[in-house]
């Protein structure tokens, strides 16, 4: 396996790799297991790809979904209140919020124009814009927006009291601590991530939860989702990111975003575990 993606391709190095590797020495688990995991990564992120393809072939409806706790998220749809849901770039995420939107509702999805970087190959650019384009179709009238477009669209959809699907595991934008930051235990660490999920959760009086999705066989997937609690709440926030951790210690190959592990902060107060 060549141990490579699309942003490696991009720039013409293996950064994702050495990332991905220096990701796991700090994670708990053996280092002989590391390179089992670095290849599970990219067999993983090769599959959702894959998956990428059967919608925008179409094909969603030959795939079938296990919700686990899904009474909590129609329970949530009666409270009058958005609700912003943290996933990861982990296992099957994307075909996840189409499973999501098969329950009812309307799910959107913030998006970056990072796949539009003229580095990348243009045929990357258009897979990409296909693939967004296509999960559209299947979000209840639902939208993907990239954020440099604005942050306004994303507060208008949570007034209107929909759902909003964030990608929880981005690094701080600076590489100073800002107001904009959250600090969290993530992984045996107290980490310093990007907060701008949390705080578009709480200008919006909406609530914070999340989903992982589940590849089980061929077209059989399970999603798994944390309670959602008012984003006021300081326990709401902690109790996303302890989802996630249980989830990657249990199979640290599924998380292909593990190379951005190294760009999280630690604070200097390090629990001992998450």
């Amino acid at each position: 396996m060549s141990c490579r993606d699309w942003r490696s391709v991009a720039l013409g190095t293996r950064h994702i790799q050495r990332q991905t590797l220096t990701a796991y020495e700090g994670m708990p688990g053996k280092k002989v297991a590391h390179e089992q995991w670095l290849q599970r990564r990219f067999a993983t992120e090769a599959r959702e790809e894959f998956e990428a393809w059967l919608v925008i072939r179409n094909r969603l409806v030959e795939l079938t979904s296990v919700i686990d706790h899904k009474s909590t998220l129609i329970d949530h749809s009666r409270t009058g209140r958005g609700l912003v849901l943290l996933t990861l770039h982990f296992d099957s995420f994307f075909l996840g919020a189409s499973f999501l939107a098969k329950e009812g509702g309307s799910y959107n999805f913030m998006a970056s124009s990072i796949t539009h970087d003229p580095r990348v190959d243009v045929a990357v650019q258009n897979h990409f814009e296909t693939k967004y384009r296509s999960l559209e179709a299947h979000l209840n009238g639902g939208k993907i927006v990239n954020m440099e477009d604005g942050m306004r669209p994303f507060y208008r959809m949570l007034d209107k009291h929909q759902t909003l699907i964030i990608l929880g595991d981005s690094p701080p934008l600076q590489s100073e601590p800002t107001d904009s930051d959250i600090v969290v235990n993530f992984l045996g660490a107290k980490r310093r991530l990007a907060g701008g999920a949390l705080r578009m959760a709480q200008a919006t009086k909406s609530d914070i939860g999340a989903y992982l999705c589940y590849y089980q066989s061929p077209g059989q997937y399970k999603v798994e989702v944390c309670n959602p609690m008012p984003a006021d709440d300081l326990q709401s926030i902690q109790n996303v990111y302890d989802f996630f951790s249980r989830a990657i210690v249990a199979d640290p190959g599924l998380w292909w975003g593990a190379d951005l592990l190294p760009s999280m902060p630690i604070e200097k107060d390090n629990p001992s575990s998450s």
